[in-house]
């Protein structure tokens, strides 16, 4: 009987050390996996505010109001002067100390590659006479202030004046005026392309200049026995001029009227002697070949006019 006593109560302690340690092992399983539970949130909150950051990065430079801003623009001179502008304007004029400074255009791309947005800012600058020097600045983030990059060469007006710029493809894309060889710096006639790549902070070009005429001309041709043609044409602020090529000979004579006063009749290539009458223009011709006119737009209104040619 004591023997069974002893073996009895030697069962309840194994019991009882058993569901002990079963506890135990249970509990410190519940916590590891709890730990763990609590580890995984703090990744993903890490990743969140990653991207966060970057994403707001990307929109630091379209925050920046390029239209009230300092600029060093070169047309200042050697020793390059700070300018503020305000509403995208500038005005110095003091006497003989003259300087007009606008901001034309704002376009923002990815130049460096680094998926951070750069400011592309398209400026003119006028010191007093008649140029129209213009400017392009690239600008980055650092630090959480605008940085300057690069700058993109202008002109004055026909002679190299920047016309727009633009990112495509991680690459700035240029259009310059050029002058050609019936343009002043008045009046451009050639559009010229240029693509550049930003590295670090200078421009390197890629691939050759491209040329487009700015005007192209329209090739005009009679009906068969026919010694004139009327052509409709439709002249805006945007598009104020239309030129024509006509191929005569030598010894005819060439008439071009307008149906509207608003226009100027202008006969830009061929040797002739050329008579004008308000909305009329007579050219006698000296050599056979092809001449070109040129109707353009006067005054700020839309004009719809019938061009009306004729050979003789």
């Amino acid at each position: 009987m004591e023997n069974f006593r002893i073996l009895f109560v030697l069962l309840i302690l194994c019991l009882f050390v058993n569901n002990s340690c079963f506890s135990s092992s249970r509990q410190i399983t519940t916590e590891t996996s709890n730990s763990n539970a609590a580890q995984t949130p703090t990744t993903e909150n890490s990743k969140d505010e990653s991207g966060a950051k970057a994403a707001a990065t990307q929109g630091e430079i379209r925050k920046v109001d390029f239209k009230n801003f300092t600029f060093e623009p070169n047309c200042t001179g050697e020793d390059t002067q700070k300018i503020t502008v305000k509403k995208g304007e500038y005005t110095l004029d003091k006497g003989d100390d003259k300087l007009y400074f606008t901001v034309e255009n704002v376009t923002y791309g990815d130049l460096s590659g680094d998926k951070d947005d750069e400011a592309i800012i398209l400026t003119v600058c006028n010191t007093g006479g008649t140029g129209q020097f213009s400017e392009g600045f690239i600008y980055g983030m650092k630090d959480g202030k605008p940085e300057l990059l690069a700058r993109i060469e202008g002109g004055d007006r026909a002679d190299g004046g920047l016309r727009m710029a633009k990112v495509e493809n991680g690459l700035l894309v240029v259009e310059r005026n050029g002058a050609g060889e019936t343009g002043g710096a008045c009046c451009p006639e050639f559009v010229v392309t240029s693509k550049y790549k930003l590295e670090g902070k200078n421009l390197k070009q890629v691939g050759g200049d491209q040329q487009r005429e700015l005007y192209p001309p329209q090739r005009v041709k009679f009906e068969k026995g026919a010694t004139e043609t009327t052509l409709n044409v439709k002249l805006t602020n945007d598009d104020d001029i239309k030129r024509f090529s006509i191929g005569a000979q030598s010894g005819q004579t060439l008439t071009v009227s307008s149906s509207a006063k608003d226009v100027s009749l202008t006969l830009l290539k061929g040797e002739a002697k050329t008579i004008e009458d308000g909305n009329r223009l007579q050219v006698e011709l000296k050599k056979s070949g092809d001449f070109l006119v040129q109707v353009q737009k006067l005054g700020d209104k839309n004009v719809n006019a019938s061009i009306t040619i004729g050979i003789q």
